[in-house]
């Protein structure tokens, strides 16, 4: 598995109930979060989309104090438990808001991680389209996700996921096909493995507008 949560992340959470901060610690074992930090600007304005309880995002803010960091999600009690983690900082917030409000150049670097496959085809289109219409020129977006291959670790994530998201179905697409859509779409692609050293098969997409 990937490194352990770095103590200064783990330390936010403490005000948690053990099953939350048991599920911190694994998500952050399965998440290949540090690869996607390494394509982070140094400063910029940054936006997680999905961020949950706000790992990553706390993780990006910690590590770049010029950073202006902000995690976005639409299930109030993650958003709530990403709050509680904030100690005051002032270069990170939470916010209870739908994607699709982002408006134009408010962000420089857009994030995208393990949440694509929760969407329908149709959301998942308009969603990368409406992040690519609001990105500055030169804008960054980091989509993370899933394909099916290599197969045994797609099986093992998708009983994984199932487990954790108890009747919600699931929308996976190739490697191939996401490059695809997103240089339709206008993105230039790069396109990195991410699942070495986890059991699932986590791919990272370096799009630029």
């Amino acid at each position: 598995m990937l490194p352990p949560i770095p103590r200064e992340v783990y330390e936010l959470y403490g005000g948690l109930r053990f099953w939350e901060r048991w599920h911190v610690r694994l998500r952050w074992r399965l998440c290949p979060f540090l690869q996607i930090a390494g394509h982070i600007p140094a400063e910029g304005r940054i936006v997680d989309i999905g961020c949950g309880r706000g790992l990553l995002a706390n993780y990006l803010a910690l590590t770049g104090p010029a950073r202006r960091v902000t995690g976005i999600d639409k299930q109030a009690p993650r958003i709530r438990a990403a709050r509680a983690s904030m100690e005051g900082r002032e270069n990170i917030r939470f916010l209870l808001r739908d994607a699709l409000d982002l408006e134009r150049e408010e962000f420089d670097v857009i994030i995208l991680s393990d949440m694509l496959h929760h969407l329908a085809p149709p959301a998942q289109e308009q969603l990368l389209g409406h992040c690519f219409r609001v990105l500055p020129a030169g804008g960054i977006l980091l989509l993370e996700d899933v394909t099916p291959d290599p197969k045994w670790k797609w099986v093992v994530h998708f009983l994984i996921d199932r487990t954790l998201n108890l009747g919600r179905k699931q929308y996976f697409r190739a490697l191939g096909e996401w490059v695809t859509l997103l240089k339709r779409i206008g993105f230039s692609v790069e396109h990195f493995p991410a699942h070495r050293g986890i059991p699932l098969p986590d791919f990272l997409l370096k799009c630029r507008k």
